[in-house]
Order: structure tokens, then sequence, then C-alpha cells
């Protein structure tokens, strides 16, 4: 009797320590930023050259960076907006992962001291995987 229970405890501890744990989904955020000098290469290449340092912050699993690309093949489109300066898409571990990062000292210096003095307005889209 001891012993089967012992088997059945093994069988019953083993399969719980194997279980998946439910991972948070992941979150997306996605910025369109239209600069105070529309259009203006030079200022587009440094928005993009200094923004690529928050890549490296924690939490952060993805994070590109450009400017609209040119599809001929929808011009015309009704939906299709290419008004803006620079797009980033940033992918994060998780909802927390993302609050931590936009709490980070360096994404807060970089975003109030460097980035936003160049950007006359933007659009912020998060959402999260389902």
């Amino acid at each position: 009797m001891i012993r089967r229970l012992l088997i059945l405890s093994a069988i019953f501890l083993s399969g719980c320590a194997s279980a998946p744990i439910a991972q948070q989904p992941r979150l997306h955020h996605l910025v369109v930023v239209w600069l105070k000098q529309p259009g203006d290469a030079s200022l587009r290449q440094r928005y993009i050259d200094e923004s690529k340092a928050l890549a490296k912050l924690p939490g952060v699993l993805a994070y590109d960076v450009g400017t609209p690309a040119q599809a001929k093949q929808r011009r015309g489109s009704a939906a299709l907006d290419e008004s803006y300066d620079v797009a980033i898409a940033g992918v994060f571990e998780n909802q927390s992962a993302f609050e931590t990062f936009l709490q980070h000292p360096e994404y807060g210096r970089v975003a109030r001291e460097v980035l936003r003095p160049m950007v006359e307005r933007y659009r912020v889209y998060d959402f999260v995987e389902r």
C-alpha cells in the first residue's frame, strides 16, 4: 500500500513538474512619428540612429526603426499613409517588460532629451498577441 502511494505520488509530482507554465502574451509597440522638419533625410536618420540604443534595454525582443516604404502597387489606396517620417516597431516579452522599459532611466533620457525635441506629433499603437 505504501509503495503504491509512493509510486502514485512520484507520477503525480513528475507530471506537475513538466506541465508547461502559461506564458504572458508578447506586447507589440508601434509608434508613427512626424518630425518637425518633414521629409528631412538627415533628421530622419538622426532619429533612427539615436533610437537604436533602446533596442538593448531589458525585455526588448525586437526593435525595428525605419521610414515609409515606397509601396507603388498600393498608391492611391485610402488606407495607405506615407505622410509620416519614421516608424518604430518594438516587441516586448510581455506587458510587464514593456512597463519596465518605459520606466528605464535610459529610455526616459533618450525620449525626453533626444527624440521628442525632433518630433512634431506621433501616434502609438500597442497590442498583445492572442
